[in-house]
């Protein structure tokens, strides 16, 4: 296999885009993810932050022999007030062809997305990864990233209500 590239996103990538988040929509999915399907989850993804790119997103892309084999979107956001109200990043939405794993490729794009986030002037960088997605959370650990939450989710038609407490 060539040499990877790598660069920001361009308008033409999209459609490739949208196509390999399908793909790890359907990967996380397939792990823990229990939250509604929309119909054409690439557009819908895209959708939901095009609107920002250059500005409060970015859009990291690598390539073999020009074609684009992954991406990794980051985002700049702002904590509320009681957590002091500064600006965060965060690693979002990584993804890499099956040929392309095992190359340094999600290391690298994580470390642009960290270097731009740091140019954007946020305080920290923060990242979710689901449960059982082990060899994010492996890249990650060693980039330095530390356990600071957990998140978990009940789906209401699992919910049984155990009534009152007991006296």
């Amino acid at each position: 296999m060539s040499a990877v590239s790598y660069r920001e996103y361009r308008p033409e990538d999209f459609p490739v885009l949208k196509d390999m988040y399908a793909h790890l929509d359907e990967y996380l999915r397939g792990l823990t993810v229990k939250l509604p399907l929309p119909e054409y989850v690439g557009q819908v993804w895209l959708d939901s932050f095009e609107r920002t790119l250059g500005k409060f997103s970015m859009l990291h892309i690598a390539e073999v022999d020009g074609e684009v084999v992954g991406f990794m979107l980051s985002r700049v956001l702002r904590v509320p007030p009681h957590y002091g109200g500064v600006l965060v990043g965060e690693l979002t939405d990584m993804y890499i062809d099956p040929q392309a794993r095992r190359m340094g490729i999600g290391h690298e794009l994580s470390r642009l997305a960290i270097n731009w986030l740091r140019d954007q002037g946020v305080h920290s960088v923060e990242i979710q990864v689901v449960d059982g997605n082990e060899g994010s959370w492996r890249l990650y650990e060693k980039m330095g990233f530390y356990l600071e939450l957990r998140q978990g989710r009940m789906l209401m038609d699992d919910y049984q209500d155990p009534g009152p407490p007991a006296d």
